[in-house]
């Protein structure tokens, strides 16, 4: 055992108890994202610009077979203020075959891990203009992806296809792989006939080559940042449309034909709205969305171009359940917000994504109407107020840029916009928004560029709206107390702020709208209490005691509040409007009684909007009694996907026979696969149930759109730790692993390892999995790994350990996964006195350790010191 294992396993040891949850974790939505390639500590600030690039040029052609490149790319620059002795570019693994350069001659070249760096024989004077052209061939690890039947993917579904954000492009080109460049850029690729070649701009050609295969040359004659060039080449199924003159197009995996349409549903209405919302036409020459095996993300906003999971795509058979028109507002969107504009470095990524997220609720108004706008707010409020993060969304101390792609950013930043909307105008902030496209078209931006337009417009300093909300953290949490005092005829509204004030989070500064709804006016009275303390007193002068008071009755602040409307005005409230109909059933969720029982079960069975209806079987859930139960049974059968399928949720929190019933009998006659799907995941409650376990067996032989029935009953037959089940998931896995995602295979070979833990012989089980180990899908190595561990045979150890022996300058999830495995197996072998000597072992190797460390450190000192009287030394005569 080395250093190296031996620090891992006592980690491993230290931490068994704490991860003994981790078999139950399943993949998120927000893990539709690249993963961090390197930490690095520290603040970030924009990098510096020694040279403007003025093109990039790239000749590809892929290897569909090899799953890789042999490329050139050609890079047009000038110095911008300083002569330049050499040029560093971000390049990974790449093999250089050929340099050669116009306008100036190179000395030297060094490929490094992570650079390339060529140094000139006379420094290139300023604005001087330089073509470098590099040759060479590369097999991906990251940036650029094949899909094909030797990566495990259908015959006639292959492809391959870019993925940039955030750094990742410097893995298949040598770039400067950075937001705060813009050039032009063209892309040729060469694939075989047949295929279909997606890049940026429009195409300028394709022909047959003399080698036959077709050439197609893209042009992208705007300017964009490098992680938007975009490759995808392969075999599509298209569909075409056109908003006005301008080209639309969708491209899906030939297998998934059938639910191309549904992807190009709302691009057009979404353009348009768009067009007129930001004042500002779309700018590209044409707008394609190319779905892709695999993706990395949810989707990726490349210039004219978007590529997208196909794993999003769905079949009519979920009803309301699935939609890609959020999808596809939200990267539609970034046409303008990311990529006409783009943030100058990542701290102010929110420029891209919190204006992406908002104009996704925007146009959520324009397709389904201010009810459904202002739950998709509530939805992004919720991920805010769950995620509670006290970092601002103007933040630099991230050690990868990935780690900024979370809700600070997304909901939080979609909020920030909202706020100011709300205080400006829609018209004002319309025109602010129109200004800040049109300055800084084809440039990047910082947050104070668009505090500045917005400031410009309005007159308004938003000096303390800025400061609290993007660089400062966190959310006010509100205590709201009212009463009224018939005598002076006043309402009284005590505000608290509750939230922990430290250096990231302050006491914020509120405009906060209150309405009073009073019996004989003609219209509601609406107030402002303007919040700037810890504690606040506001009085209202009224005609008469209100009939219903509300807090920011439009939605037009971010805040976490706490109010407690008496009774009588809670009952009226759950006939307001959408936003106090959800606050009022969540304040009935603190209650037992029949009467709210009865309330809820007229909101869950008669409100006429679906958001309000799943609110009220999630709180049934929560008051969780016989009454309760009742009313989600008596409400099982509702038309809308959404709310069946909350009930169906809710009932899964019980365990009386009822439930179970009522579950059972849905599923006899539920037609949508995910409802379905859901239900048989309920049965992992009932282990040696006679009536259950051949229902199991049958629904983990079934066929639905994406076997998520199949993958529901193998979740199931894990959850009852059936292990006898372990033969069948075998077989079933074995039988079509082109029928299920990556994610969900990987996920499967775990819950198959899990069954078969306890079996005398593993063996085939082993090496089913173990087959996978050498997958081309980074997603089934790291999952196969994962399941050795979890199959607690020692054998696999030595299958495991070549793959803790690579090592990359990059973070790797698959030696992650295979140490972790190694981990545990190795804690299964070792005993007590194993355990204190290993202990030992650890206290003496961090000593040496951080001994080693503070001799480092010396070291670095003196060379530094060295450097420095270098430096200071006079020159000779």
């Amino acid at each position: 055992m080395n250093t190296r294992q031996l620090a891992l396993l006592v980690v491993a040891l230290a931490t068994s108890i704490a991860s003994a949850t981790e078999f139950s974790a399943r993949y998120c939505d927000k893990n539709l994202l690249p993963r961090p390639i390197k930490l690095v500590p520290g603040r970030k600030y924009a990098r510096d610009r020694p040279i403007d690039i003025q093109h990039l040029k790239l000749d590809v052609t892929p290897d569909f077979t090899k799953r890789t490149i042999h490329a050139t790319a050609a890079l047009t620059f000038k110095p911008i203020a300083r002569p330049l002795p050499k040029l560093e570019l971000d390049a990974i693994d790449l093999r250089i075959e050929n340099i050669d350069c116009k306008g100036a001659s190179i000395a030297d070249r060094d490929v490094a891990a992570e650079k390339l760096t060529l140094t000139f024989v006379q420094p290139v004077p300023a604005d001087a203009e330089v073509t470098v052209s590099i040759t060479y061939h590369a097999q991906p690890e990251q940036g650029l992806y094949f899909r094909t039947p030797e990566t495990g993917c259908k015959p006639g579904d292959t492809q391959m296809w870019s993925q940039g954000e955030a750094e990742l492009h410097r893995f298949w080109f040598p770039s400067y792989d950075y937001p705060n460049e813009r050039f032009t850029s063209e892309v040729t690729c060469h694939a075989p006939e047949g295929m279909e070649v997606i890049s940026n701009g429009k195409l300028l050609s394709k022909e047959k080559g003399a080698s036959g295969l077709m050439s197609w040359h893209w042009l992208q004659d705007k300017p964009h940042v490098n992680y938007l060039v975009a490759l995808a080449a392969g075999y599509f199924h298209k569909e075409e449309d056109k908003a006005g003159a301008l080209p639309l197009a969708v491209f899906v995996p030939p297998s998934e034909a059938a639910q191309a349409k549904n992807a190009l549903l709302d691009t057009k209405k979404i353009i348009e709205f768009y067009n007129r919302e930001t004042g500002t036409p779309f700018a590209w020459d044409k707008y394609h969305q190319v779905y892709c095996l695999d993706f990395l993300a949810g989707g990726m906003e490349n210039t004219s171009c978007t590529f997208l999971a196909a794993g999003l795509l769905y079949s009519k058979e979920t009803e309301q359940l699935r939609s890609l028109h959020d999808l596809d507002a939200h990267e539609t969107a970034h046409q303008w917000f990311g990529d006409l504009v783009t943030c100058r470095d990542w701290s102010h990524l929110w420029l891209n994504e919190g204006f992406a997220s908002y104009y996704t609720v925007l146009y959520e108004e324009e397709k389904l109407g201010r009810d459904a706008m202002l739950y998709s707010l509530w939805r992004e409020a919720d991920q805010v107020f769950k995620a509670n993060d006290q970092r601002p969304t103007v933040w630099r101390d991230y050690e990868d840029p990935m780690q900024q792609f979370d809700s600070r950013v997304y909901p939080r930043g979609a909020w920030i916009l909202h706020m100011l909307r709300s205080q400006l105008g829609a018209d004002l902030y319309r025109k602010g928004i129109q200004l800040y496209l049109a300055r800084h078209r084809n440039q990047v931006v910082g947050t104070d560029d668009l505090h500045d337009v917005m400031s410009e417009v309005s007159g308004l300093s938003l000096d303390a709206f800025f400061d609290q909300w993007l660089y400062h953290g966190a959310f006010p949490e509100l205590s709201i107390d009212y009463s009224w005092d018939a005598g002076a005829k006043h309402a009284k509204l005590t505000v608290k702020q509750t939230q922990k004030l430290s250096d990231k989070v302050m006491l914020f500064r509120l405009p906060l709208p209150v309405r009073f709804t009073i019996a004989g006016e003609s219209k509601p009275l609406d107030f402002t209490a303007n919040v700037t303390q810890t504690t606040e007193d506001f009085y209202f002068s009224l005609p008469r005691q209100p009939d219903l008071v509300r807090i920011d009755p439009d939605y037009t602040i971010l805040a976490k509040t706490d109010f407690s409307p008496p009774p009588d005005m809670l009952k009226r409230q759950l006939q307001s409007d959408v936003i106090g109909r959800m606050l009022a059933v969540q304040k009935l969720g603190g209650r037992k009684d029949a009467e709210t029982v009865k309330q809820l079960v007229g909101v869950l069975n008669g409100d006429a909007f679906h958001g309000v209806r799943t609110e009220a079987a999630r709180i049934l859930k929560k008051i969780a009694t016989p009454e309760s139960r009742a009313a989600l049974i008596s409400g099982i059968k509702q038309d809308d996907a959404r709310v069946r399928k909350e009930v169906v949720e809710a009932l899964a929190a019980f365990h009386e026979p009822d439930a179970w019933s009522a579950l059972a009998k849905l599923a006899d006659t539920e037609k949508n696969p995910e409802i379905r799907a859901g239900i048989v995941r309920t049965w992992g409650a009932r282990p040696g149930d006679a009536e259950i376990t051949p229902r199991l067996k049958t629904e983990l032989a079934s066929k639905s759109y994406g076997n998520i029935v199949a993958l529901a009953a193998i979740d199931a037959l894990r959850a009852q730790n059936d292990t006898e089940a372990a033969p069948a998931v075998l077989g079933r896995l074995r039988a079509s692993p082109l029928e299920f995602h990556s994610r969900d295979f990987a996920a499967a070979l775990d819950s198959l390892a899990f069954l078969a833990r306890e079996q005398k012989d593993r063996e085939p089980v082993r090496q089913f999995i173990a087959g996978y180990l050498t997958s081309p899908r980074e997603e089934l190595r790291k999952g196969s790994a994962k399941a050795l561990g979890t199959l607690r045979d020692p054998k696999s150890i030595a299958l495991l350990r070549p793959l803790t022996e690579v090592e990359k300058p990059f973070n790797d999830p698959v030696r992650e996964a295979a140490e972790k495995s190694i981990q545990d197996l190795q804690a299964l072998l070792a005993g007590p006195q194993d355990l204190k000597s290993v202990w030992s072992e650890m206290q003496a190797l961090k000593k040496k350790t951080e001994d080693l460390q503070k001799e480092l450190e010396t070291v670095k000192k003196k060379a530094a010191s060295q450097r420095v009287e270098s430096k200071a030394k006079p020159a000779k005569p």
